[in-house]
């Protein structure tokens, strides 16, 4: 398996907006990361207080992270299922399709990924009142 690791980063309250929350991005490899965290900037920037439920970034991948990334991110498989070659030959197939359908002329994989705003803990506390 490629360097993937489960990360999350400080995004703007879905509700209130003012306060950060922890927010998932999901498993992404370091540079994966940094990649989508400066989409995230440029999009914050850009909208100013006009807020979606999510952010969709893309993802841009060598064939072989495609298919880790598919995996953990979509596939809910875990490490230790990919590292031991513990999934169906149906998934296989299937993301074996999928990349295919997203690889570009220039021999990379861009997917689209989808981050959902989380509420701060002040939110979560109102809303539980």
């Amino acid at each position: 398996m490629t360097n993937f690791q489960f990360y999350t980063y400080e995004l703007p309250c879905f509700n209130c907006h003012t306060r950060n929350a922890k927010t998932d991005l999901g498993w992404l490899t370091p540079s994966m990361k940094t990649d989508v965290i400066e989409q995230i900037e440029v999009m914050l920037k850009k909208r100013g207080s006009d807020y979606e439920p999510y952010f969709t970034v893309q993802i841009i991948c060598s064939e072989d992270e495609a298919k880790d990334y598919l995996l953990l991110n979509y596939y809910d498989h875990s490490e230790s299922e990919i590292n031991h070659g513990n999934i169906k030959p149906t998934v296989i197939a299937d993301i074996d399709d999928q990349i295919s359908e997203h690889m570009t002329a220039e021999g990379v994989a861009v997917f689209s990924h989808e981050i959902a705003l989380q509420n701060c803990d002040d939110c979560s506390q109102d809303n539980d009142a």
